[in-house]
């Protein structure tokens, strides 16, 4: 399923002439907000079975969003620049700007990321500034080895052989240059560690205090058995849901939804002080400025 059921939502970005799409459902006004991020070319229909399951949910508001050159939003300039630095910039200012905005008094967000989106959700999880309050990541670990780059796209052949870029674009809904962007080595811009083994993301949790929930296939070539006990070394209070005979992405089934809101639901949402409020506010003053300096300087360059 690459379109989604739920009524199409824009948000044109102050920092470029393009709209990025989302679906919500559930308390507009909730103080409790979950963010879902869609994997490498992966639309927001992906989440269209969490946002069915929590529809009406009271105090609790979820959001799925279509990152650029999917689904329907906005193509990057000329089909082209598709990276991971791209889509954080796009997040954060979507946070700000639709999550956290100033009618909406959010005290305790929430992400959750399929794959590219839950690599995403954990470099989100590391800059403070953004709050994020609680992690769900499915099928993807602390660390994504070489051979699972490959086996990503072992899974997209058919008869033994990739699909053309034009065809898969097609098949996913996604761009042409956003299919082309992430068979690029430089598609990966962000900072990360490596080893011999492949790429490490668990420094980017080593401050985060939040509740950590993971959701893998129990046949994933992505999030193997030893990820999952890496995750539950790494976060000893990790709550852990495998789906059987599943491999990458795990499905959202009615009972992946089931246990993502009964973990929802099991979070209390702490009312904002007054001096928390005066520094999230403090905080929201000075985003602007250093959002515009930044893409003034992406543009210079």
């Amino acid at each position: 399923m690459t379109l989604s059921k739920f009524p199409n939502r824009q948000y044109q970005l102050a920092s470029a002439d393009r709209h990025l799409s989302y679906s919500e459902v559930g308390d507009a006004n909730g103080a409790h907000v979950l963010l879902c991020l869609p994997g490498l070319l992966e639309t927001r229909a992906t989440f269209d079975p969490l946002l069915q399951a929590a529809e009406g949910a009271r105090g609790l508001r979820i959001i799925s969003l279509d990152l650029c050159g999917r689904g329907t939003s906005s193509l990057l300039p000329g089909d082209e620049g598709y990276t991971m630095q791209v889509y954080l910039d796009d997040t954060i200012e979507f946070i700000q700007q639709v999550v956290m905005q100033a009618a909406v008094p959010v005290k305790r967000l929430e992400v959750m990321g399929t794959s590219m989106g839950g690599i995403l959700a954990m470099y989100l999880v590391h800059e403070v500034r953004n709050h994020i309050a609680g992690l769900f990541l499915n099928d993807i670990g602390l660390n994504l080895p070489w051979m699972s780059i490959y086996g990503l796209y072992d899974g997209m052949k058919v008869d033994g052989r990739l699909p053309t870029p034009e065809d898969m674009a097609a098949q996913f809904n996604v761009s042409l240059g956003a299919v082309l962007a992430v068979q690029s080595p430089s598609h990966f811009d962000l900072p990360y560690r490596k080893d011999w083994k492949g790429m490490n993301f668990g420094h980017l949790l080593n401050h985060f205090k939040g509740p950590v929930r993971l959701i893998h296939g129990s046949e994933s070539g992505v999030c193997p058995p030893e990820q999952v006990r890496l995750m539950k070394s790494e976060f000893a209070q990790c709550q852990v849901f495998e789906v059987p005979g599943a491999h990458h992405p795990a499905p959202l089934t009615p009972e992946v939804c089931a246990f993502v809101l009964k973990a929802l639901s099991e979070m209390p949402v702490a009312a904002e002080t007054s001096a928390a409020k005066e520094r999230r506010e403090e905080k929201e003053r000075g985003f602007w400025p250093w959002l515009k300096q930044r893409y003034r300087g992406a543009k210079e360059t």
